[in-house]
């Protein structure tokens, strides 16, 4: 059987006292074998009184105490126990015959017997099982003179053997209330063990739950334990020993780096202090793009209050200048340079006022109010606004849906992206040309195009970053925060020299 450590500490207590009990057996059989077998002892207890039976008995009882003594070792402890406390009686039985055959009431020999009602309380534990230790022991000490004729030389008053009786009773009552704290102390011990336990096994979820990569190391840099979220961010599935890069953070005296993982990702790696225990370390690591989205969100807010404010102070006198340029470009007395000059006037205006929509949109952008929408119907809307607003041919435009899918979806937020998605794929893609494939919950936007580098499909949905010199940079950002706002996720993937902007409907 399988003991966990408090199992094996109380085992191996109730081990040591069964042996103290024992051995204090094997010193009393041994004393009365040197009683009988001394000349000293036997002129203190007159052995010419002494029981006819009585060397019997005693050689009888020491090699019992030897056996049990032996048995201790040699055989498993619960079959100890239970022979130790059947012995226990029998030890009483031999202890107050002794006493009445070696005439040892004189010397004080009738009170061995409170050694083994002592000793009950450490075997029985419960009160009631206690108390048949005085109880067997009175009995025997007023009837056995009864059963066993001592002869008349024994002579024990009433006083002699009610005060004995007394002592049994006294140190039984001693011993139940040493039971009693001892079960109440270990009762309290399992329940504070329980507690821990509970709350090392939740500090345990609470680490594996963790977003956050947490690594327990120690002091020689020996891996311990790593969450799910440190080997996901590692991309190691089992660690133990850190990278050459990490180690060398360890043995620094820095408190934060930024490690490049070679799958692409930037985390931020923490040392935590742990000064009560040197020999271990803890390690916590961080997805850095969380904090950068987290300070881009802060930017972007304090950007949108900003631009609210100023948006007419600043669109009027770009209004102002547009006119004035687009003037100029019409006068007949311009030179051909100066028109050149006052057209780039005009497309930039155009240009930073798209800018300040685009702003303007994003600060104003309101809560989602999801709807069951036909999605033919809907692309069929933004096929027709290319055609009327860009002057699309409409056999470049496919759309490829079955007719009865739905989408549950903010309907004004699905115009916006699927314009900023359909028109990016036509004024960016090389033939002016686009699909719109629906299969399962995926719609996805698909123009012909060379691929993109690492650096612009890292950065492709971040504000402000543009792949065409008159974009503003703002609009794959807003579709993706509006697809964020209705449940759904937009993504960008380039498939068999196709550029694919995938839309993930019904993601919970």
């Amino acid at each position: 059987m399988i003991r966990n450590n408090d199992q094996e500490q109380l085992y191996q207590l109730e081990k040591r006292n069964l042996r103290y009990l024992n051995l204090f057996r094997l010193f009393i059989s041994l004393f009365f074998f040197l009683l009988i077998n001394t000349q000293q002892l036997q002129d203190m207890f007159q052995p010419e009184r002494h029981h006819l039976y009585l060397t019997f008995v005693i050689n009888l009882y020491l090699a019992g105490s030897i056996l049990i003594m032996v048995m201790t070792y040699l055989s498993k402890q619960v079959h100890a126990i239970s022979a130790s406390k059947l012995i226990l009686f029998i030890d009483l039985l031999v202890m107050i015959y002794l006493a009445y055959a070696t005439n040892g009431f004189s010397q004080g020999l009738a009170t061995l017997p409170i050694l083994a009602i002592g000793s009950a309380a450490v075997l029985f534990r419960k009160p009631l099982n206690i108390m048949l230790a005085p109880l067997t022991a009175s009995a025997l000490l007023w009837l056995m003179p009864v059963w066993i004729d001592f002869g008349p030389a024994v002579n024990v008053t009433q006083s002699s053997k009610l005060l004995h009786l007394l002592g049994y009773f006294v140190i039984a009552l001693i011993g139940i209330r040493q039971s009693i704290s001892y079960t109440s102390t270990l009762n309290m011990y399992k329940n504070q063990r329980q507690t821990i336990s509970g709350l090392e096994n939740m500090n345990q979820i609470i680490i594996e739950k963790l977003t956050n990569g947490v690594i327990i190391y120690q002091q020689d840099h020996v891996i311990l334990h790593a969450n799910q979220s440190a080997k996901k961010l590692l991309d190691m599935e089992d660690i133990i020993f850190f990278p050459e890069e990490i180690l060398g953070f360890l043995l620094s005296n820095n408190d934060g780096m930024v490690y490049h993982t070679d799958h692409g990702m930037d985390l931020y790696l923490r040392k935590a202090s742990v000064t009560e225990e040197k020999s271990f370390g803890v390690l916590f690591i961080e997805d850095s793009s969380y904090l950068k989205k987290a300070a881009q969100q802060l930017n972007l807010a304090s950007l949108g209050k900003m631009s609210s404010s100023i948006a007419h102070e600043i669109r009027n006198p770009l209004a102002a200048i547009k006119t004035a340029a687009e003037l100029l470009v019409e006068s007949p007395d311009l030179q051909g340079q100066d028109k050149d000059i006052s057209e780039i006037i005009v497309n930039q205006t155009t240009r930073a006022n798209h800018i300040i929509e685009d702003i303007l949109q994003m600060s104003r952008r309101k809560t989602a109010n999801p709807q069951d929408l036909m999605l033919m119907d809907q692309l069929a809307e933004a096929k027709q606004q290319l055609v009327d607003e860009l002057g699309v041919d409409p056999q470049r435009v496919q759309i490829i849906v079955p007719r009865d899918t739905v989408i549950n979806f903010d309907p004004e937020h699905f115009k916006q992206i699927a314009w900023n998605l359909a028109s990016n794929a036509i004024k960016h893609g090389e033939s002016a040309e686009l699909q719109m494939v629906v299969h399962g919950q995926v719609l996805d936007f698909k123009n012909q195009g060379d691929a993109f580098d690492e650096k612009k499909i890292r950065n492709l949905f971040e504000p402000f970053f543009t792949t065409h010199n008159r974009g503003t940079g703002l609009g794959l950002h807003i579709c993706r925060q509006l697809c964020h706002d209705n449940h759904a996720e937009l993504n960008y993937h380039y498939i068999n020299g196709q550029h694919v902007f995938r839309i993930e409907f019904n993601l919970g």
